[in-house]
């Protein structure tokens, strides 16, 4: 008779710190490239948001969120300086969205390689379209037809 054992995949959890504060980074940073003028580097802020929610500050969470981040975007939008195409136009924009869909996707329990999001980010900055095609095949598709198989297996 095999031995089989149980494996019990624990999925991240929308309130963990990890994922909080890869959105919190992601979209902060989303706005630095856009021209927005932040007092710290997009991943000290976050990260000292992160720390506070996790410590359950929640005044002292509407205090680094207004002088820290809602100040510096409402100067940017009124020097003109933050606008639409600013911040859509910025491949380092379009890196911050994939890393919030594939932390979103962690959610759910897909998780692709360790390694494998660095090397999309980087393929995109050197908008090496032949990289990213074979990563797809290579590595993509085939952790996307693992997670499905896992998945019908456990219900």
């Amino acid at each position: 008779m095999a031995n089989v054992t149980n494996k019990q995949k624990k999925l991240f959890d929308a309130g963990s710190p990890g994922f909080l504060y890869t959105v919190t980074v992601s979209v902060l940073a989303m706005f630095a490239w856009s021209g927005v003028e932040f007092p710290a580097k997009p991943a000290e802020i976050a990260g000292e948001i992160t720390t506070l929610l996790s410590g359950g500050g929640f005044y002292a969470i509407i205090g680094v969120i207004v002088a820290s981040v809602a100040f510096p975007i409402w100067n940017a939008y009124k020097k003109k300086a933050l606008t639409f195409d600013g911040l859509f136009k910025s491949t380092l924009t379009w890196i911050s969205l994939g890393n919030i869909l594939f932390a979103g996707l962690a959610l759910t329990g897909f998780l692709l390689p360790e390694g494998t999001v660095e090397q999309i980010v980087y393929a995109v900055e050197a908008k090496d379209w032949t990289t990213i095609i074979s990563m797809l095949i290579t590595t993509i598709v085939p952790a996307v037809v693992r997670f499905i198989k896992d998945k019908k297996q456990t219900t």
